[in-house]
């Protein structure tokens, strides 16, 4: 049996976003990721950037996408497209076959955030 605070047995909380204790909780399925929220993971994906192997005028480009996809906030279809179009220059780059996971991590957490897979 499971204890939850002074709650016993299982505990379902339902699905969509909670606040716990100062963190985000984004859940799906059996699924969870918890995490700072978007700006926290364009950070991410902006720390991530830093470790691609892309030319100058490529990584200017991704940093641009990112840029809109933040200004674009919090209208998620709007950011949806831009971060497509960011994943999309990664691609086109040839920098996701090579991306390390906390990249491939932040695009799946932003993906959720904003309601359509990235990756």
């Amino acid at each position: 049996m499971n204890t939850f605070g002074n709650v016993n047995g299982p505990v379902n909380t339902g699905s969509g976003n909670q606040f716990v204790a100062g963190r985000d909780q984004y859940v799906a399925g059996r699924d969870q990721t918890i995490g700072g929220g978007t700006a926290v993971e364009l950070n991410r994906l902006r720390e991530a950037l830093d470790e691609l192997r892309l030319t100058g005028a490529e990584r200017k480009a991704a940093e641009a996408r990112l840029d809109e996809a933040e200004k674009a906030l919090p209208d998620k279809a709007a950011a949806a497209s831009h971060l497509q179009r960011f994943v999309a220059g990664l691609r086109d780059a040839g920098a996701l076959a090579t991306a390390g996971t906390a990249l491939l991590t932040s695009l799946r957490a932003l993906g959720a955030l904003v309601g359509l897979p990235l990756i």
